[in-house]
């Protein structure tokens, strides 16, 4: 109920100021409507500040949801959407569809005055009118009215005892009965909402595409596949025409319309060139029903033309609004003239919204533009960060690599001239020169210089080159001021890094365990050349 005329709206006035004991339902709704035709005088401070607490998004969101549903409750509708986290298809099909929440009748469809659960079940009986108020002026001796009263209690008393006995014994006694048969006795069903569940709106309107191809064909609109409400945000979020269809298959006129207006190759030519979105539902489901009802449609075939449109001058605040509607039997040329006259008369303000759109998509594609260019700048920086850190981290691992290897060699240096140094103390003495057994050796060093000494045939070849290995400790050699202690170093095996040769023939005496009477190249006097090892006799 959206309109009363002015003497319902009298008398419903009258009620509200006169009350009856006897028209008290009456008074009540028209109490209520009263309130409702009012709504936006007394509560219009209320619902500023209701809009100003909402983002520019939950506003768009309840322009829509006020589009769709008819709601002209601002205060119920901003509740409905947040009930269901401000999702509008959820909240839409919440009202258009099975819901087991008790509401009041009048907001819970938009303001329409039905109630969701009127299909299945049946007007309940008006609730006994209370008993008229005892006045206040009583004329009447207060002896004969207490008499009166006494006479009719103890008169009206076995009645109502016996009343109230047996119905309670009935009322007992009917739930015993199944719930089917108490449903028969009644006619009521338990189920607070239509016998069919809410389905999808997608499968709504693929049955609906499906059933309309079978009994008309395949030339028809492109009807959208989804339901009303995303139709509704599809056209406002991508600045389009929507062309509603409400199809009645009761009505003689359908038929004709489908097969010849709507299959028309110039209608159809003309709604694909203007890039119209077109939405068709059957009044017999209960989205389409609903939207007819928000409509208001009163005869079918129903055409309605929705395009966007800012909701007062100078407000940048958008809606869906209902520009034109074609009802009844009409041709195709009649609805292309009409689509062409209201997208002439509506192109310069949907240009202009699109303009705009089109500046703020440039603007925020700069700024992921900027936002990118950042991140990419910000990333290298870290990147380089990275590298730079990395690449003192392997400085400093290098650096204390060399430092352990260098302390390893001055070490193992170390250990070697102490080990030395304990061979050349407990190398034996030279024998005198008349001693027998000895043999005399002479040696070649690697830079020109003669050394002879003599050895006793019963040392090894093992003090031979000790004797040449510490030439450095003594006295006139390079090493003799160290101060180091001699030190034997358990499990050392030093390597000699030179080689003695006796050069005719050419013979390396390698073999350090032998005895030097044992070694021909040795015994009795030999000549011998002390040549450095190069890289490949060390490797050998």
């Amino acid at each position: 109920m959206h309109q009363m005329p002015k003497t319902l709206f009298s008398l419903s006035l009258s009620l509200c100021r006169f009350p009856n004991p006897f028209t008290i339902q009456s008074s009540t709704f028209a109490t209520h409507y009263c309130h409702r035709l009012t709504y936006k005088n007394p509560h219009l401070q209320k619902d500023m500040e209701t809009l100003d607490q909402l983002t520019e998004e939950q506003k768009n969101i309840l322009d829509d949801y006020l589009a769709v549903t008819g709601q002209n409750d601002l205060e119920i509708a901003v509740l409905a959407l947040e009930q269901h986290s401000w999702q509008l298809e959820t909240a839409v099909q919440a009202q258009f569809g099975d819901t087991r929440t008790p509401s009041r009748p009048d907001e819970s469809l938009g303001g329409l005055g039905l109630d969701r659960n009127a299909e299945n079940q049946t007007t309940p009986p008006p609730p006994p009118p209370p008993l008229p108020s005892q006045p206040h002026h009583v004329t009447a001796p207060r002896s004969t009215n207490s008499f009166s009263r006494s006479f009719l209690s103890w008169f009206s008393w076995p009645i109502n005892t016996i009343w109230s006995v047996t119905w309670s014994l009935l009322a007992y006694f009917y739930t015993l009965f199944p719930q089917t048969f108490r449903q028969a006795i009644t006619g009521r069903s338990s189920q607070s909402g239509p016998s069919r569940p809410p389905q999808d709106p997608a499968s709504v309107a693929a049955r609906f595409l499906r059933e309309y191809e079978e009994n008309y064909g395949t030339e028809h609109p492109n009807f959208y596949a989804g339901g009303y409400s995303a139709a509704l945000s599809k056209a406002k979020n991508d600045l389009k025409y929507l062309v509603v269809y409400l199809h009645s298959d009761e009505h003689d006129a359908t038929d004709a319309f489908c097969r010849e207006t709507l299959a028309n190759p110039e209608l159809l030519s003309y709604l694909r060139s203007n890039d119209f979105l077109v939405w068709g539902g059957n009044v017999k489901e209960t989205e389409g029903f609903q939207v007819a009802t928000t409509l208001q449609t009163v005869r079918y075939p129903f055409i309605g033309l929705i395009a966007l449109s800012q909701s007062t001058t100078g407000s940048s605040a958008t809606k869906m609004v209902l520009i034109d509607r074609i009802e009844g039997p009409s041709t195709a040329e009649q609805i292309i003239q009409r689509l062409t006259q209201q997208v002439a008369r509506q192109s310069a303000a949907l240009e202009r919204l699109r303009a705009e759109r089109r500046e703020r998509e440039l603007a925020r594609e700069i700024r992921q533009q900027q936002d990118d260019a950042y991140e990419q700048s910000l990333r290298a920086d870290r990147e380089k960060a990275r590298q730079q850190k990395e690449a003192r981290e392997a400085a400093e691992r290098q650096k204390r690599e060399e430092e352990r290897l260098e302390a390893e060699r001055l070490a193992a240096l170390e250990r070697k001239e102490r080990h030395m140094k304990y061979l050349f103390e407990n190398l034996p003495e030279e024998p005198a020169a008349g001693e027998p057994g000895c043999a005399t050796l002479s040696f070649k060093l690697w830079n020109g210089e003669r050394i002879i000494r003599r050895f006793r045939g019963t040392e090894p070849v093992e003090n031979v080159y000790v004797f040449i290995e510490t030439i450095e400790f003594r006295e006139n050699g390079s090493k003799a001021d160290l101060q180091l202690e001699a030190e034997q170093h358990l499990g050392y095996t030093h390597e000699y890094d030179f080689v003695l040769i006796s050069p005719f023939p050419r013979v390396k005496v390698t073999d350090r365990e032998k005895l030097i009477k044992d070694e021909p190249a040795l015994w009795p006097s030999a000549s011998l050349v002390v040549e450095l090892k190069d890289d490949e006799d060390v490797d050998e």
